[in-house]
């Protein structure tokens, strides 16, 4: 497949801008969800011609069986950049990857819409400012504080602390056993994007994560679909 978009030239501005706004999505991490947001797999943009899109499994897994023409959500994610979600159907698929055509953006309101596994895991979180001086953020603690984590996705996670963040912080989340089956703790950087007050003690944070390698990406994926198939299986 080549990389070249062709977008029709009758195409509406708006499609041209997200036409390239997906050509950027290649080799970024997406979501496959159903219509109704039931997560399907999670892989990574391999190609897009301007009229497919192909997409390979995280962590050499394989991509599950499904039948052409069934319809998708896919929710791209580009670093830097809120979600991209498009509506697509199947044109071809194996076990090593999905081939996904009729594609068409969904409205700006739909990119809301967030696939979020909920956890109860503590972690240690260390703010870490200093690393970012040119952001003129608040000023830092000296030591890891004791959270709880709440839920977490491809582009992020929630916290529950009684130390409080403030949004803008860039803070250092360590200790965070994701996979029961790995005695090898996730650590991430993150951004605070907004704060929400629990009450006198405890808030919420949003945080969204900051650039992180392929393998730590592809690590994330099995993890969170790991923690997806338990939830279901304890239902």
């Amino acid at each position: 497949m080549s990389n070249h978009i062709s977008p029709p030239p009758n195409a509406s501005l708006d499609i041209r801008q997200a036409l390239r706004e997906l050509h950027q999505a290649i080799g970024c991490l997406c979501e496959i969800r159903k219509p109704d947001n039931q997560l399907i797999f999670l892989g990574r943009v391999q190609d897009f011609d301007g009229r497919a899109v192909m997409v390979v499994p995280t962590s050499a897994r394989e991509a599950p069986p499904v039948i052409y023409k069934d319809e998708f959500k896919l929710v791209f994610r580009v670093p830097e950049q809120p979600p991209l979600v498009w509506r697509c159907e199947i044109s071809g698929s194996t076990r090593n990857f999905w081939k996904l055509d009729c594609l068409n953006p969904y409205h700006r309101e739909e990119h809301r819409s967030n696939f979020r596994q909920p956890i109860n895991l503590r972690a240690k979180v260390l703010c870490i400012n200093s690393l970012y001086p040119q952001k003129g953020q608040h000023e830092e603690e000296t030591y890891a504080k004791l959270c709880k984590v709440l839920d977490v996705s491809l582009g992020g996670l929630q916290l529950q602390s009684q130390n409080f963040f403030h949004p803008g912080d860039y803070l250092l989340v360590m200790d965070l056993f994701l996979d029961q089956s790995n005695d090898r703790p996730f650590v991430f950087t993150v951004h605070t994007r907004w704060e929400e007050h629990l009450g006198r003690m405890d808030s919420r944070y949003g945080c969204a994560f900051q650039p992180m390698s392929i393998a730590d990406e592809d690590r994330l994926c099995a993890a969170i679909f790991d923690l997806q198939r338990q939830d279901i299986s304890s239902h």
